[in-house]
């Protein structure tokens, strides 16, 4: 995030004099904006950035235990330079938040410089090949140019320009990029836990259906089908969402250099639910895959132990899940705010707020199973299902405020009493947006004529099968709604089904077409050429344990208790 920040943040001067060393590998950066005390809200930030106009430098400040920062990767013994998030006080105004470079370490020595502190965290669940690392000052001097100015800037006499009104926002632009490339990594990290355990489900045997007949394959059990095809489906899912994130970034760089910052709220909205949901979905997915391998799976030469340690950070960093939840639940209810008075809804994901007694007043059309093979009913269904979430945290939030005409409010106690139903309105919106990106990709697919129609078919499959496990999933809200019959939602379930046994087939060439190397997935159970029995015994031969026939606890322990003579009887 180190570059990043300053790509996004820096003005030209600055970009021209931080980005050449960094690219030369002249200095190391990292990003420190979370303390002991305040993470994803950031406004809560305590280190100051007080500006000393007669030197024309900014001082920076931790003034507490809690503002000591804490995580930065690299930042333990390794970063040279930070990107510090501080509080910038002009005058004794507080103006929030802002962009500072601090250099941590001496460029000769690697020691630290004078009036920083900082080392490493200590051990973590995983991602143990990462130096997270504290940091604290103590009136630390840096100079006024120091600060990213492309938006805000502070004058040698230190007037505060602020941004205009229009990108007030554009120093969050750094989380954006993160949080859109977390997006985009969810479904690289998924797919290769679900390319391991579907590889493994059909060399593993189970349990012969009859007397000389050869065992089933693992994968053969529907149990087993549903619970991995539809994380192939998944891992598919988050994937075209996290290059599609990918381009929305990049047109609002674009826009954003033309001076159009109209896409940013959408785009934060989106980028806040979609990390929380795709994140989501991946780190309970490899957990899930590696249940699918049994006791293999329990073995770090699976790869998935390693695999979950190193990616569940996901779901807690750059903002936790329920919080960026919140974030996209205030877009929501402000998007049914001005569709409900007659105003433009900002945003294109959020067109269906804009006619939402319509909405409301839509049914179910199934008429049979091969009804919902069309992936544009379950996405209907997710409509629905968000509209009427939306409406309903409208709802709870209107109680919490004093009722009908009260004036909404978006934080305080009304907001932190309703912060149930909000969080389960973000997550029916991007598991909507989730769906219809994927329809989008099957399409674009289909129009670019790149692809057998026998390879879109099985897309599409997968993009149905994607469609009504969420349908499936969230069926309470649409009975409760009467938008659907129990009749409709059992012919669901009979075309869910069917498309298990219509991808069966398909599971390995799906999770080839990922295109993990052995060496990337570092697995016994995931090698392409199905020899894993093989390999877990060669793997487990090399292991230090296995060095010497006596082990380590012979000489020391064992040998002194199984030779000691025996205790004669009394």
């Amino acid at each position: 995030m180190f570059m990043p920040t300053i790509l996004s943040q820096g003005d030209s001067e600055q970009q021209a004099k931080w980005l050449p060393p960094c690219l030369n590998l002249q200095i190391i950066g990292t990003y420190a904006q979370t303390e002991l005390g305040h993470g994803t809200f950031v406004r809560g930030l305590e280190t100051t950035a007080t500006y000393d106009a007669s030197t024309q430098e900014f001082v920076l400040h931790s003034p507490t235990l809690t503002s000591t920062k804490w995580w930065p990767g690299g930042m333990g013994k390794t970063a040279t330079h930070a990107v510090v998030m501080a509080r910038l006080m002009l005058n004794g105004k507080d103006h929030g938040p802002h962009a500072f470079i601090v250099q941590l370490r001496s460029l000769e020595t690697h020691l630290p410089m004078p009036g920083v502190t900082v080392g490493d965290i200590g051990p973590k669940v995983g991602y143990g090949g990462v130096d997270n690392g504290f940091m604290s000052m103590d009136h630390v001097r840096i100079a006024r140019t120091n600060m990213m100015m492309r938006f805000a800037k502070v004058t040698p006499q230190g007037e505060y320009i602020p941004p205009p009104p229009a990108n007030s926002k554009a120093s969050y632009a750094t989380m954006l990029f993160v949080r859109a490339d977390i997006v985009k990594n969810s479904g690289g990290v998924l797919s290769k836990a679900v390319t391991i355990a579907t590889r493994y489900a059909v060399v593993r045997r189970q349990t012969a259906p009859g007397p000389g007949q050869r065992e089933l394959q693992v994968m053969d059990y529907q149990n087993v089908a549903n619970t991995l095809l539809g994380l192939i489906s998944s891992a598919y899912a988050c994937w075209f969402m996290g290059q599609n994130m990918q381009q929305r970034y990049q047109k609002f760089e674009a826009d954003r250099d033309k001076g159009d910052f109209s896409d940013l709220p959408e785009l934060h909205a989106l980028s806040s639910g979609l990390k929380a949901a795709c994140t989501a979905i991946t780190a309970d997915g490899i957990e899930t895959a590696r249940r699918t391998c049994g006791g293999h799976g329990y073995s770090q030469l699976s790869g998935l132990p390693r695999l979950f340690a190193n990616y569940v950070q996901n779901v807690t960093w750059e903002g936790d899940n329920n919080v960026l939840y919140l974030q996209t639940a205030r877009f929501l209810l402000k998007g049914l705010l001005a569709g409900q008075a007659g105003a433009p809804v900002p945003g294109g994901s959020t067109g269906y707020l804009g006619n939402i007694q319509q909405e409301l007043s839509s049914k179910c059309s199934a008429q049979g199973p091969g009804c919902w093979a069309n992936s544009s009913l379950a996405l209907a269904a997710l409509r629905q299902r968000a509209a009427r979430l939306v409406v309903l945290g409208a709802s709870v939030l209107q109680q919490r405020c004093g009722g009908p005409g009260a004036k909404l409010v978006f934080e305080g106690a009304p907001w932190n009493s309703s912060t149930v139903a909000q969080i389960a309105a973000a997550k029916a919106h991007c598991e909507m947006v989730l769906l219809q990106t994927f329809m989008e990709t099957v399409d674009q697919a289909t129009s670019s004529g790149q692809l057998s129609a026998s390879t879109l078919a099985v897309l599409g499959r997968c993009c149905s099968l994607f469609g009504l496990s969420l349908v499936e999933g969230g069926a309470a809200d649409l009975f409760e709604a009467g938008w659907m019959t129990g009749a409709q939602a059992a012919a669901l379930r009979t075309q869910h089904r069917n498309l298990l046994a219509a991808l069966r087939p398909e599971a390995v060439a799906l999770v080839d077409a990922f295109g993990w190397e052995d060496y990337a997935l570092n697995s016994a159970l995931g090698r392409a050429d199905g020899d894993v029995y093989s390999a877990l015994l060669d793997m487990a031969r090399v292991s230090p344990l296995n060095r010497t026939q006596e082990g380590p606890a012979w000489e020391a322990v064992l040998k002194p208790v199984m030779h000691r003579k025996p205790i004669p009887k009394l």
